[in-house]
């Protein structure tokens, strides 16, 4: 039984849809997750600490949203 050559173009675009739509759904968890790490970055330094602090809290945040850092 062989594949036709417009059954395995099709099943590698459904493929890379897929692979696609998977990374922009991650794509955008690590956005919100940022974005909550900064909003506690001005919390904190509305709150009067020094900016070192903040900073290094802020860089902790992102590393545990487990994404790359904007």
């Amino acid at each position: 039984m062989s594949i036709s050559k417009s059954n395995r173009v099709m099943a590698a675009c459904a493929f890379c849809f897929g692979l696609a739509f998977s990374m922009s759904a991650f794509a955008a968890t690590c956005e919100e997750c940022w974005q909550s790490c900064f909003a506690q970055r001005q919390i904190c330094r509305a709150a009067g600490n020094p900016p070192s602090v903040c900073t290094a809290n802020y860089n902790a945040c992102g590393r545990r949203c487990g994404c790359q850092i904007p």
